[in-house]
C-alpha cells in the first residue's frame, strides 16, 4: 500500500515537472527509476531492521530446535527436484534485462509524440497545460505498470539456511524473527523432499530438516496457517 502511494505521488510529481519543462524528459526518466529502486531499497532496509529487532526479542525465550546450514545443504543436495526449480528461476531472473529495450523504445516514442497529441485532442476542452499533464501521467503510469510486472522477483521459496525455534517464535537465518503466533497464508509439509513451506506476506519460506514430522510438530505450536497442505 505504501509503495503504491509513493508510486502515484512520484508519477504526479514528475508529470507536473515535465508539464512546465517538457525538454527534460530524459532526466525525468532517470530520476524516476532512481526513485523507484531507491524506495524499494529503503523499504527493504526497514524490513530487515524490523526483522533483526524481532529476532533479538524472540531469542530471549527457551530454544526448542536448531537447524544449521550444514544439515540444510546436505538435504538440498539430495533434493533432485530442486535443480529443476532453480533452472526455472534462473531463466525468469533475466526478464528485467530483456524488457530494458522496451523501456527505451517506449520512452523515445511516447515522450515526443503523446504530449502534442494530447494537447491537440484535449487542449481545447481542458487547456494545453492540463492536457500535457495528463499525457505525462499516462506515460509514467505505463512505465509503472511495466516496472511492477517485469521487476517482480521470481516466485521461488526462500530456502532458510539456519533455523532456531523458540517457545515464543522462530528465527530465520539469524536475522528475521517471527513472534508466535505467526499467521501464514499457506502451510505445506513435503515428507518426501524433507521440507516444510509456509507463505507469509507473499514470500514463501522453505525449511529443510531430516525429521519433517518433528519439525512440523514444533512449527505447529508457532505457526497458524489459513490453509494447510501435506504430502
Amino acid at each position: 500500500m505504501r509503495r503504491a502511494l509513493i508510486s502515484i505521488l512520484s508519477i504526479l510529481g514528475f508529470s507536473a515537472i515535465l508539464t512546465f519543462f517538457p525538454a527534460e524528459y530524459f532526466i525525468a526518466i532517470v530520476l524516476y527509476f532512481i526513485l523507484f529502486f531507491g524506495v524499494s531499497i529503503a523499504l527493504g532496509l526497514k524490513s530487515y531492521r524490523k526483522g533483526v529487532a524481532a529476532a533479538q526479542e524472540v531469542s530471549k525465550g527457551k530454544p526448542l530446535l536448531e537447524i544449521d546450514e550444514k544439515e540444510v545443504m546436505k538435504l538440498m543436495e539430495k533434493d533432485k527436484e530442486l535443480v529443476n526449480e532453480l533452472k526455472k528461476v534462473s531463466r525468469s531472473s533475466f526478464m528485467p534485462f530483456l524488457t530494458l529495450p522496451l523501456f527505451i523504445v517506449a520512452a523515445s516514442v511516447l515522450f515526443p509524440a503523446l504530449p502534442p497529441l494530447a494537447e491537440s485532442a484535449l487542449g481545447g476542452y481542458i487547456g494545453k497545460a492540463a492536457a500535457r499533464f495528463l499525457s505525462y501521467v499516462l506515460i509514467f503510469g505505463i512505465f509503472s505498470v511495466i516496472s511492477m510486472v517485469t521487476f517482480k522477483p521470481p516466485v521461488f521459496p526462500r530456502i532458510v539456511r539456519h533455523v532456531k525455534i523458540y517457545e515464543g517464535g522462530i528465527v530465520l537465518d539469524k536475522s528475521m524473527g517471527l513472534r508466535a503466533p505467526v499467521t501464514v497464508e499457506s502451510y505445506k509439509v513435503n515428507a518426501e523432499r524433507k521440507f516444510v513451506e509456509f507463505k507469509l506476506n507473499n514470500q514463501i519460506f522453505r525449511i529443510y530438516y531430516k525429521d519433517v514430522k518433528e519439525l512440523d510438530a514444533f512449527l505447529s505450536k508457532i505457526i497458524k496457517p489459513l490453509e494447510q497442505r501435506g504430502q
